[in-house]
């Protein structure tokens, strides 16, 4: 009761700022227009400054009642991070006990500020304690100063001595993981930067692997054990040593993730590595493992949530790429069905509009067909931007499909006269070869007036340079729905059974 008298006391004489936070559910019938502002932003109603300043105030973004309204919300979401729920079951024991730790170190330093550092003191040796275990050495760092120097103004000599050694064993523990985050960091600015940026570092970054798994182990350090598994996941891709991910994975997930949320006690996020596994399953080829893997993992995210679009996106990539056609039909439609599907961001939208395509060509079905106009979509020229150039890829391609089995003479060279267009106009074989070598390969088609045996020969050397470069791990890049191997083997099979080609190969030849 006494501790709770002082901190009134204390509140009551300095007084308290008025709490302003943003009316969430809109209980109270608030009609500010910060308010507004929020329920337009959260409803997808406002997507831009110029869209909300006219609805709201009828005038542009550069008004003044329109700025002050953002900036109040932006000032109560801001203080809406005190006030987190972080009870969650989506957040982790590790990010949870992060949250409150730096509560309390806030709370102890206020206090002290206060003149009432003996109330801090109280709070302080837990706080260490909790520190220390989750390795937050800045934090413990922080409290065990605060805990010193109070020690020290009360003249206590022996809980001042130990703790300033646990304060100087900390102070040591800080600067090994501080002199390991800025090697990682260091490297993983480089490999972000550009492909050229890769290349300087690549050879110096197994060093860089080796030296915090070497201070993880010294230091009994679960923290620098992970960060050290996290810049190999990194180089393993670049190595494409997909093999060596899913062994890392499996690792990880076992030691620190196969359990409960309020069980895991470290910085990994169970979703990012389940995210990175699956993707080296896809572009190793282990479409079995890959997809018993995605079944069962799947379940860990929250089907409303981002994270599960981008997971089962690959997911069903690894279906398509095995071509289990009918599995990913069923995995589109749930995609396709979920409430959130029109929230995510255009780009990723257009790639499950290009995907319902393949569907209906490989796996037609009246509920694909439903509400999508294929030979609309057939007609269209794509005109996405350069930075998804492999949305016109897969675009064209899957047009140039659904002619050759038609049997549309002139709009297959017509599709293939865009083609080239394209190709000559926007492709760098450097970042797209495989995309080059395909649409090479289509050329022949052409070139070869639809005679499978020419075609096939022609076709050989490159479809050879196909198995010899693999597919981009990289989704924007990535634009074969199903490898290109596959489709030109469907390609060769349909100029071989329509008759089509038969006989325009036969009047050709008579003509001439």
């Amino acid at each position: 009761m006494k501790d709770l008298r002082r901190l009134i006391r204390l509140i009551k004489k300095k007084g308290q700022r008025s709490i302003q936070l943003v009316n969430n559910n809109f209980r109270k019938n608030e009609t500010s227009k910060d308010n507004l502002l929020y329920e337009g932003i959260i409803n997808n109603q406002f997507t831009n400054d110029e869209d909300a300043a006219q609805a709201i105030f009828d005038t542009d973004p550069g008004n003044r009642n329109y700025r002050n309204a953002k900036g109040k919300l932006r000032y109560k979401l801001l203080n809406h991070l005190y006030f987190l729920d972080y009870d969650k079951e989506s957040y982790t024991q590790y990010q949870k006990v992060e949250y409150e730790c730096l509560h309390t170190l806030h709370q102890c330093k206020i206090l002290i500020n206060e003149g009432a550092a003996d109330l801090a003191a109280k709070l302080l040796p837990q706080l260490i304690k909790t520190a220390e275990e989750f390795e937050f050495v800045e934090i413990a760092v922080d409290a065990l100063t605060l805990l010193r120097n109070h020690y020290a103004k009360k003249g206590k000599v022996t809980p001042f001595t130990e703790t300033t050694e646990s304060l100087e064993a900390q102070r040591k523990l800080q600067q090994v993981v501080q002199d390991c985050r800025d090697l990682y960091f260091t490297t993983i600015v480089h490999i972000n930067k550009s492909v050229s940026a890769q290349n300087r570092v690549i050879d110096q970054v197994p060093e860089a692997i080796e030296k915090i798994n070497k201070e993880a182990q010294k230091q009994n350090s679960n923290s620098l054990h992970v960060l050290a598994s996290k810049l190999e996941l990194t180089y393993n891709s670049m190595q494409w040593a997909f093999e060596k991910n899913i062994k890392l994975c499996n690792e990880l997930e076992k030691k620190y993730l196969n359990r409960s949320s309020d069980e895991i006690v470290v910085d990994l996020d169970r979703h990012e590595i389940a995210f990175t596994h699956l993707k080296s399953h896809l572009y190793k080829g282990d479409i079995k493992e890959g997809v018993e893997y995605a079944k069962n993992q799947l379940r860990l995210f929250r089907p409303s949530g981002r994270t599960w679009f981008r997971f089962a996106e690959y997911y069903f990539l690894l279906l398509t790429k095995g071509e289990q056609y009918e599995e990913a039909s069923a995995l589109f439609r749930t995609i396709r069905t979920n409430k959130n599907y029109n929230t995510l961001p255009d780009p990723i939208r257009n790639r499950w509009y290009i995907y319902r395509a393949y569907l209906i060509f490989f796996n037609d079905s009246k509920i694909l067909r439903w509400g999508y106009n294929i030979d609309e979509f057939i007609v269209n020229k794509p005109a996405y931007p350069r930075e998804y150039a492999g949305l016109n890829v897969a675009t064209l391609t899957i047009q140039f499909l659904f002619l050759l089995r038609e049997g549309y003479i002139e709009e297959i060279k017509a599709c293939i006269a865009e083609i080239q267009q394209y190709k000559s106009a926007h492709l760098d074989k450097r970042h797209n070869y495989r995309n080059s070598i395909f649409i090479r390969m289509l050329e022949i088609v052409v070139e070869k007036d639809f005679e499978v045996e020419k075609i096939q020969e022609k076709g050989h050397t490159y479809y050879k340079k196909l198995l010899k470069h693999r597919i981009p791990s990289d989704i924007n890049q990535d634009s074969e729905v199903i490898p290109y191997e596959k489709i030109w083997e469907h390609v060769l099979n349909i100029i071989k059974s329509n008759k089509a080609y038969t006989h325009f190969r036969f009047y050709s030849a008579k003509a001439m």
